[in-house]
């Protein structure tokens, strides 16, 4: 018995506080406890959510309408890219770019007979450069005419590769 009247007075409850719930979110903004707010807020929003989709539901034959036949259009032009913005464009010089290609190693061939190759030797180059060794290692290769590539080291550096020999030198371009 005792049961039966907790059980009502809980239904009760419960569909008084329904009846109770916010009619708008200055009412529910009123309430100064945080919980009683929140719930407040909750019931308010999910009152209005399932008022919503009730007047959103649509029967089948107001989705299903018949429709004229379809002409046959043009082709329209594609729509243009929009332009950059100024804002776009910052930073975009340290991305490297694929169309602009740097060179970072020369092919040739080193004019004149060779044996000693050391620092402070001029290698004077088919093409007319003239580039120095400023190593200070050495090597004794004697080759006349020598198939020769350089390279872009680090640090704004060259690298002088003899073929036939494995080794490579430092070396600055002095013409």
């Amino acid at each position: 018995m005792i049961n039966k009247r907790i059980l009502a007075l809980g239904a009760l409850l419960t569909l008084s506080f329904g009846l109770n719930a916010a009619s708008s979110i200055e009412d529910c903004s009123a309430i100064s406890d945080n919980e009683k707010r929140l719930q407040c807020y909750d019931n308010f929003l999910q009152k209005k959510n399932n008022t919503q989709t009730e007047s959103t539901k649509l029967t089948v034959e107001d989705t299903v309408k018949p429709t004229k036949p379809v002409e046959a259009q043009e082709p329209q032009p594609e729509p243009q890219a929009p332009k950059a913005k100024p804002a776009d464009s910052f930073g975009q010089e340290q991305i490297k770019s694929s169309s602009k290609k740097e060179v970072t190693e020369l092919h040739s061939r080193a004019i004149g007979k060779f044996k000693m190759w050391e620092k402070g030797l001029e290698v004077k180059l088919e093409n007319g450069q003239v580039w120095e060794i400023t190593d200070h290692r050495s090597a004794y290769y004697k080759v006349e005419n020598p198939k020769i590539s350089i390279e872009k080291g680090i640090f704004n550096s060259y690298l002088l590769g003899i073929e036939g020999l494995n080794k490579r030198f430092r070396v600055q371009r002095i013409k």
